[in-house]
């Protein structure tokens, strides 16, 4: 089956077409990543805030004692991450670096969770499953 051969307006309506799309997507990724970002870290120990830090200051480590072991968190370049623990299945460490709003951090068998959350403090964003 042969096709019918590409005309001059045909492949700059394609290019144009290409440009709008990568144009939209790179907007909205930006866009998407600067509006998430997180701003503040909770540090929750069984339930119980026991510090907040800004998550644009920098932090080598903190080691945080609880009554079922320890866990270390670090702040970096707007991130954070456990980066030591002693609990058997290490699944916080694992977690790796975190950024956004909502997003937490947790070690069960501590009961120590990290979250992340904006300016207002609620830590809570809207996704396809809240309504």
């Amino acid at each position: 089956m042969k096709f019918p051969k590409l005309r001059k307006g045909d492949l700059i309506l394609i290019v144009v077409l290409i440009i709008i799309g990568v144009c939209t997507i790179t907007y909205t990724t930006l866009l998407a990543r600067r509006a998430d970002q997180g701003t503040r870290v909770i540090v929750e120990i069984d339930g119980q805030t026991v510090q907040e830090f800004d998550l644009s200051q920098d932090v080598d480590s903190v080691r945080f004692d609880t009554p079922h072991g320890y866990n270390v968190l670090r702040i970096a370049d707007g991130r954070v991450r456990i980066t030591e623990a002693d609990c058997p299945d290490k699944l916080c460490v694992l977690t790796g670096w975190r950024q956004q709003i909502g997003q937490v951090i947790v070690c069960l068998p501590h009961r120590f969770i990290v979250r992340i959350v904006g300016d207002s403090g609620a830590g809570e964003k809207l996704d396809g499953v809240t309504y």
